[in-house]
């Protein structure tokens, strides 16, 4: 994939000293080292942009939430010469787009808007960090859309899987207590990755990060509440249990279906080649599960298969569909079989080539118009920043990949069947004891699926 040119990456360190101590009664969220600067390549839809990068000193679940809803509130509540409905209409009027996101233990805050305002915008930006003006009641709204869905009440694949990823990265036993009175100043940040050729755009975004206030170092208590909330680190497992996690409703006419494996792969070319695979078995029309479940059985009308990466080299692997409830011993075999015969190299070659194809395609197209898709990848691979050359490994995959090489290896780049967790929510008959032989865990109604995922993991079952 060639979307890597002369010039397309300049890192720069801007030194900082530290500024005044922080607002009282708010809560800091700033760098206490120097804040790392870098230019990633210009984006090709004529915008500007800006990441904004906080490392989350406490990333439990709840933390991170409360500070995501925190930034927002920032952002949009206002601040001492401008109202709420005055930042609304400067936004709108100016084409700006906010996007508040994280990648493992980094809050991310992406601001972006037409080249042409964008020196405006950093000025509006540079105002609304230092002046920030919300109410509890406000930050309470934010906080609540922050919260993790019970996917057991929507029952959406989408759901059960953002509750999958959050057990694999957040400690399940640790808590943050968050009081809805809480205040936050967001100060300097440990990076900021930027998205413009203008000089101007470069020379404001150095004056911001110099206005912002620095956190005072305090290495003690940085490294225990690193050890007490992080499990992200190296080393940590990253790993699903086995067996199946079922939810009975006898009133529901239909089974939800989902297969979820978390794998870690040696390199950015396995995990490219594992990507290729599990698309060429759900992702898109034409695919395998697609054209035999949805179009010959006519058994479900969304059954897919999804490739969520989680960091370097790690993704949770998922197929799932949503069927009538007394089909779905029959579809769940069926998933099996379909997974198994790819497995065992069981693909067409052309058409794994057209989904490597759509894959670059995608890459390309979301790195050169969507900076908070691109700044994800850049953090995935450096959350910690990078000194020197950047690379990113998974784009210069693509140029290395075989679709041959990749039909070859599939049995190693895809785990067994056997080592995939499922997880049944709905109606139909129960899983019979061979099913459950691997392990089982009845869900309670309107428990979270981690609920499940610690007793299968400490084998309480």
């Amino acid at each position: 994939m060639s979307v890597f040119k002369g010039g397309l990456f300049t890192v720069l360190f801007v030194a900082l000293t530290l500024l005044p101590g922080e607002r009282a009664q708010a809560e800091l969220i700033a760098t206490a080292g120097e804040t790392k600067l870098v230019e990633l390549s210009p984006l090709e839809n004529g915008t500007s942009a800006l990441t904004l990068v906080w490392t989350i000193d406490h990333p439990t679940l709840d933390r991170t939430a409360a500070m995501s809803a925190a930034i927002v509130s920032v952002v949009t509540g206002g601040t001492s010469t401008r109202s709420s409905y005055e930042v609304s209409s400067f936004l709108k009027l100016k084409g700006v787009e906010q996007k508040i996101g994280r990648s493992g233990k980094n809050l991310t805050l992406t601001v972006s808007a037409p080249s042409d305002v964008f020196p405006e915008v950093l000025v509006h930006l540079e105002n609304v960090l230092l002046e920030p003006r919300y109410t509890p009641d406000w930050y309470a709204r934010e906080l609540e859309a922050f919260r993790p869905v019970i996917s057991t009440r929507t029952r959406q694949p989408s759901d059960v899987l953002n509750e999958i990823t959050n057990y694999l990265e957040f400690d399940p036993a640790a808590t943050y207590e968050e009081t809805l009175e809480t205040n936050f100043q967001f100060g300097r940040p440990a990076q900021v990755i930027l998205r413009s050729e203008d000089e101007e755009v470069t020379r404001r975004t150095v004056r911001l990060i110099n206005s912002l206030t620095g956190a005072r170092f305090r290495l003690g208590r940085a490294l225990s509440k690193w050890a007490e909330g992080w499990t992200g680190a190296k080393g940590a497992p990253f790993v699903l249990p086995k067996g199946i996690v079922h939810l009975a409703d006898p009133d529901a006419s239909e089974m939800l279906i989902l297969f979820a494996n978390a794998k870690t792969f040696s390199n950015a070319q396995d995990q490219l080649g594992s990507n290729l695979l599990v698309d060429y078995i759900g992702a898109n029309q034409g695919s395998e599960m697609f054209r035999v479940i949805r179009q010959s059985m006519r058994a479900s009308y969304d059954p897919r298969s999804d490739f969520v990466v989680v960091g370097k080299n790690k993704a949770v692997i998922a197929l799932s569909a949503t069927v009538e409830a007394s089909a779905w011993p029959e579809v769940h075999g069926k998933i099996m079989e379909i997974y198994q015969g790819v497995r065992d190299g069981g693909v067409v070659p052309e058409s794994l080539e057209i989904q490597k194809d759509r894959l670059d395609r995608t890459y390309y197209h979301r790195f050169f118009t969507d900076p908070d898709w691109g700044a994800r990848q850049f953090l995935d691979e450096h959350p910690d920043g990078v000194e020197g050359e950047i690379t990113l490994p998974l784009f210069e995959a693509f140029r290395t990949v075989s679709t041959e090489e990749t039909i070859e290896n599939a049995d190693t780049l895809l785990p067994p069947i056997e080592e995939f967790l499922v997880i049944l929510i709905g109606g139909g008959v129960s899983p019979t004891a061979d099913m459950r032989s691997d392990g089982y865990c009845a869900l309670p109604k309107g428990a979270p699926v981690s609920h499940c995922l610690n007793k299968l993991s400490n084998a309480e079952y």
